[in-house]
């Protein structure tokens, strides 16, 4: 007899005309997602390309301005000008970034990705670091987020759920009919269980093969490796949000009416989709003590703004504390801005290290809090879980961040040592030539290796189990809690 319900009750919802309209619709959204989501990891590759083209053209442009420039001539290029002086070059010529390539699957979950810069253009002193790179747009408008795959999963489906099972199975238990297969059966739980089940039966395939064909047809890969493996677990991962919504449905629709079931799954729908999150961001914000990103840049700045006299000596000390290069400090006023500027830009960032440490400390205790306050909902848990696979998460923006300082680092620990040596022993390798000549190993700059891989998919796994534990409980509470 039950074998016989699900066929009957998996009949009935193939024939039902408001179920093909539901999947149209889901399917149109997906597409529509998968499409903007594409786009968008268009333009940052395109953006991308250019910035890698940009950097070889430049390495060119400089070796060929080296050649020209090393012959005899009437005047000398000022050191901003020459290619081939390392203080100028480091601080005026120097073109280097730290970019943040798109993984296969970023079109799934764009996330907040825009308002997180994929590309960083790289200085050695700064009067704001890297992380505090800036766009143009408004970033209210930016907030908002992009109409993707992830947003209709997320936040759509659930809908298309409650709209498909709840009037149906609402309206059984008020005409009765719900009671009256729950008289010929075990169980009216188990008559519940069963038409959840052929439910999912119809909705989790259709919305997975929904899901398959609208990254095909926007054109998203579908990887292997870690990627492709990263993929399989976010289908999994789909597959337990979809069943949750459907058990939730079940439940609220076999114990109140139609309304009060379009009413509590509305409601619960607004809570884990909107309510919960918010809160969640209240309390991750909720950090007393610690300085703004926005007073340790003012501070960084104001430590910048000194007046010529204030640099020299700013440069005569770092020359006390470093003997190697203390001959610099007999030839003061001709040794370039730019040098004098390493020592300036040390001096900054030591008087604001305490402030930076405390905001690093706020930031790393924010994205703890977050971490665990997603566990709240399962929205918000499944909604992590895609941006996971699709690398736009915060954990690996974190990481292409420390990447990026990183490489500063070294950019710094090639250019600063050849400037201070060129500051305390000048050497003019073509004497009456328009260039210096004492840097000619443009060649050799450090380039970008990559932020990190996929560590931030590590937690997915965790996340899919948590979908599937969800969706367990919830079928143990309809077994047992349905009411006629």
């Amino acid at each position: 007899m039950m074998a016989s319900l699900f066929l009957f009750e998996l009949k009935m919802l193939l024939r039902s005309r408001l179920n093909l309209a539901l999947g149209l619709m889901l399917f149109a959204a997906l597409c529509w997602g998968a499409y903007n989501g594409q786009q968008q990891v268009r333009e940052q590759r395109a953006a991308l390309e250019r910035i890698g083209r940009h950097i070889d053209a430049k390495l060119k442009a400089d070796q060929a301005d080296v050649a020209r420039h090393g012959r005899p001539a009437a005047n000398r290029l000022p050191y901003w000008q020459d290619p081939s002086d390392v203080a100028g070059y480091m601080r005026y010529g120097l073109h280097a970034f730290a970019v943040k390539e798109p993984w296969p699957l970023a079109a799934l979950a764009v996330g907040q990705a825009r308002l997180l810069p994929y590309y960083l253009r790289v200085e050695l002193d700064f009067v704001a670091p890297p992380g505090a790179a800036f766009d143009f747009v408004n970033p209210r408008l930016l907030s908002l987020g992009e109409f993707d795959m992830a947003f209709v999963l997320v936040y759509l489906l659930p809908l298309v759920l409650i709209a498909a099972g709840a009037a149906r199975l609402a309206s059984e238990r008020d005409s009765g009919a719900l009671a009256l297969m729950a008289a010929q059966a075990p169980s009216l739980g188990r008559v519940a269980l069963l038409k959840a089940l052929s439910m999912a039966a119809l909705w989790l395939p259709f919305t997975l093969i929904a899901a398959a064909l609208a990254m095909l047809l926007a054109g998203l890969p579908f990887p292997g490796g870690e990627h492709g493996a990263a993929l399989a677990l976010a289908a999994a991962c789909l597959a337990g949000y979809a069943l949750s919504w459907v058990l939730l449905v079940t439940l609220v629709a076999s114990c109140v009416g139609v309304v009060s079931s379009y009413l509590v799954l509305a409601a619960a729908w607004i809570v884990m989709a909107f309510a919960l999150p918010a809160l969640a961001a209240l309390a991750v914000g909720q950090e007393r003590g610690a300085p703004s990103a926005l007073v340790v840049l003012d501070e960084l700045r104001r430590v910048n703004t000194l007046t010529p006299q204030q640099r020299d000596q700013v440069f005569l000390d770092f020359l006390a504390r470093h003997p190697g290069y203390r001959d610099a400090a007999q030839r003061l006023d001709r040794v370039p801005y730019a040098t004098k500027q390493i020592a300036v830009q040390l001096a900054a960032e030591r008087d604001t290290s305490a402030r930076s440490a405390a905001l690093e400390e706020r930031q790393a205790t924010a994205a703890v809090r977050a971490e665990l306050v997603q566990w709240l909902s399962p929205v918000m848990v499944f909604d992590g879980a895609l941006q996971s696979v699709a690398g736009t998460d915060a954990r690996r923006h974190a990481g292409f961040l420390r990447a990026a300082k990183d490489y500063t680092d070294q950019l710094r620990g090639f250019f600063w040592p050849r400037a201070l040596r060129e500051a305390a022993r000048p050497n003019d390798a073509c004497v009456g030539c328009a260039a210096r000549l004492n840097f000619t190993e443009h060649a050799l700059v450090p380039r970008f290796k990559g932020s990190p891989g996929l560590a931030g998919q590590g937690d997915v796994p965790l996340k899919c189990l948590y979908m599937w534990t969800i969706a367990l409980m919830l079928g143990l509470i309809v077994r047992h809690g349905a009411k006629p």
